[in-house]
């Protein structure tokens, strides 16, 4: 598993909703930390290993300023493999087939439960890291050693 655990949240507004507060408490007890970033911080960052992203859009101003970072730089870090991304939003937003069928993309209608934002989230996290910690570091044609 990684060392530092953590999720990024994207921040739409200028303040934090009491949604992220709460997931920001249960994660917390499984020792993940859930990192708000703002939209403007978040195009400058250089991911060199697998993140997890939360994107929670309520609002229509919200939805614009996602729909361009999707266009941007999100459906470009999706094809790559290089994120997932969790969106719970109230609009329909539409990805590309390719993008869907991957799995990296987990998308909830709003309304949601909390409960169920972060059952969903965490699910997903443990079994990526899971999964990537348990890979056998020899490659496919794993040979003995000669002697």
């Amino acid at each position: 598993m990684r060392k530092s655990n953590y999720v990024i949240y994207l921040q739409f507004e200028k303040k934090l909703g009491e949604e992220f507060l709460y997931m920001s408490r249960v994660f917390s007890e499984f020792g993940i930390k859930l990192v708000p970033m703002k939209l403007g911080d978040f195009k400058s960052i250089r991911m060199r290993e697998h993140q997890f992203i939360i994107a929670s859009v309520r609002d229509i101003r919200s939805f614009v300023n996602y729909n361009k970072l999707l266009k941007r730089y999100l459906n470009y870090m999706l094809r790559q493999g290089s994120v997932t991304l969790f969106e719970f939003s109230s609009f329909s937003i539409v990805h590309d087939d390719s993008i869907l069928k991957t799995k990296r993309v987990f998308q909830e209608r709003l309304p949601v439960s909390m409960f169920r934002m972060a059952d969903l989230i965490g699910q997903n996290m443990f079994s990526k890291l899971v999964t990537n910690s348990s890979r056998w570091p020899g490659g496919r044609r794993a040979k003995l050693p000669e002697y």
